[in-house]
């Protein structure tokens, strides 16, 4: 077997407890997995940014400010920082269709679900491509990360807006007004874990919170993301 992401070989020793304790075996060697940069330490409680205190960091700060903005999302929390190493596997991942790498993120994004989620009744919903996008692709990246989890998938959300969100910036992700659709009642009384790649300015998940809730009707909104830029 070789690394996902340097493709040097990997020597992996069996032993009786990975055979008997369904122990997942890494994917990647010991160099790449040193690269990425998990978010440890002292964070904003609502969104997961690594910061010096638990107060609400700016973005929330004006997330929570806004009244059709407040309380839409619980929480998110992510498991990795976006330093130069995660974002040039990430573009690998998202944009030259290495589908694989998912398994280079397996561990640590099911050990960072369970450490914060474990005891919560939660239903996965991915956020969507548009159709063009995803057939650009070849997949739905939030999908392959949903899957890791091993739990209730369900696909409510519509995406109406197909634009790049790499191609805009801060203040125009901020601005931007509906981006996705459902039906009425879709969600009804559920708690729904939105999961997507990457939380940048949180826009993106608080319309697809503000989506589920208003016209889903869901109970409560959370999202897990694999990078918090």
């Amino acid at each position: 077997m070789i690394c996902l992401i340097c493709k040097t070989p990997l020597s992996h020793s069996l032993t009786w407890h990975s055979l008997f304790c369904l122990q997942r075996e890494e994917r990647i060697c010991k160099e790449c997995a040193g690269g990425f940069l998990e978010i440890t330490g002292t964070v904003c409680h609502k969104c997961g940014r690594p910061q010096t205190s638990e107060e609400l960091c700016d973005d929330c700060l004006k997330w929570e400010a806004n009244p059709k903005t407040r309380a839409l999302l619980q929480q998110n929390r992510s498991v990795f920082q976006y330093n130069s190493f995660m974002k040039e596997v990430l573009a690998r991942f998202k944009f030259r269709g290495d589908a694989e790498l998912v398994y280079a993120f397996e561990p640590s994004f099911i050990n960072t679900f369970q450490r914060y989620y474990r005891q919560l009744h939660l239903t996965l919903v991915p956020i969507p491509l548009s159709e063009e996008r995803k057939k650009e692709r070849g997949f739905n990246q939030a999908e392959r990360l949903a899957a890791l989890l091993k739990k209730p998938v369900i696909h409510p959300l519509t995406r109406i807006e197909s634009e790049k969100q790499s191609k805009k910036s801060r203040a125009e992700r901020l601005k931007r007004t509906a981006i996705f659709q459902t039906e009425k009642g879709s969600v009804k009384g559920l708690n729904i874990m939105l999961i997507d790649d990457l939380y940048t300015t949180g826009s993106t998940l608080h319309h697809a919170a503000k989506c589920l809730t208003l016209c889903g009707e869901a109970n409560l909104v959370f999202s897990y993301t694999l990078i918090r830029s």
